[in-house]
This record gives structure tokens, C-alpha cells and sequence, in this order.
């Protein structure tokens, strides 16, 4: 049972509360006041045990999430998409992190190097991947394949 009230709780075997629901403009993590239901707490911790958990293990080192749920409000205020997966809206989740790599230093450089990595197992894993070029961190969602599983914004 996960205590969605202790930011320590784990949700899945590598990811916490805290990852998932911390929204850093409002130190502070999302709350039911801010839409949080028991259903998009379900949609995150899925996610995270059937998703994350299997790309934590695919690349063989700690992930740190930048961001993971957004209520809609918060959403708005940091320019986010209208219909952005990290809202847990139609049952779909996404997360964005980043990783260390073994020999380099620069986030932008292992950033490119994990998602060149993790195109291989887009489709296996069901996810789509955001082409962020030359970005710090990387935006893995289930969000329902239009197009392509990498994708631009």
C-alpha cells in the first residue's frame, strides 16, 4: 500500500512519492486540492512500476526526475502542453528526468547518449520519447502513438 501523504513512500522498486508528485515552483507536493484522484495516483504508480522501473533497469543507473505529475494549474503556469501526458489525463503518464553516464560529465551529452540508447525499446515498451534536442533532461510518456514514438513537441 502506498502512502501518497509520505514523500518517502515508495511507489515502485526505484521511484518514491516525492519523484512523482513534488512540484518545485510550489516546494510542496500535489495534493487532492489540486485534482489529484485516486485514479491518476493508480495511472502514476503503473507507470512507474511497469515503465520506469523497466527503463531504470535498461540503462543500469539511478534516474532523477525533474518532473513527473502536473496538476493542470501548475501546468499552465510553467508554458507546459494544453494536453500534456504529465497531467495524467486519459489515463496516460509521463516523466522527466535525467541520468548519469560513466565518463561524461556534461547532462546534455548523456542525455543525447540515453536517448540514443532508449530508441531502441520505444516500441517494446509501449512509450513515446520527446525529441528535445540537445536537451538536459528526457521526457518518456504512454501517451497514445500518433505519429512517431519520438516525437517533437
Amino acid at each position: 500500500m502506498i502512502d501518497w501523504s509520505n514523500p518517502e513512500s515508495k511507489i515502485s522498486k526505484y521511484f518514491t512519492v516525492r519523484e512523482a508528485l513534488y512540484l518545485p515552483r510550489w516546494q510542496r507536493l500535489a495534493n487532492a486540492n489540486d485534482g489529484l484522484t485516486n485514479d491518476i495516483k493508480e495511472e502514476i504508480a503503473a507507470f512507474a512500476q511497469l515503465d520506469m522501473d523497466q527503463v531504470r533497469e535498461y540503462i543500469g543507473t539511478p534516474i532523477h526526475v525533474n518532473c513527473w505529475y502536473r496538476p493542470p494549474a501548475y501546468n499552465k503556469i510553467i508554458g507546459g502542453a494544453e494536453n500534456s501526458a504529465h497531467m495524467s489525463l486519459g489515463h496516460y503518464s509521463a516523466c522527466d528526468w535525467h541520468a548519469d553516464v560513466e565518463g561524461i560529465d556534461d547532462l546534455v551529452k548523456a542525455c543525447n547518449v540515453l536517448k540514443a540508447r532508449l530508441l531502441a525499446v520505444l516500441e517494446e515498451y509501449g512509450l513515446r520519447m520527446e525529441n528535445n534536442e540537445n536537451g538536459n533532461w528526457i521526457h518518456l510518456d504512454n501517451a497514445q502513438v500518433k505519429t512517431n514514438r519520438f516525437f517533437k513537441p
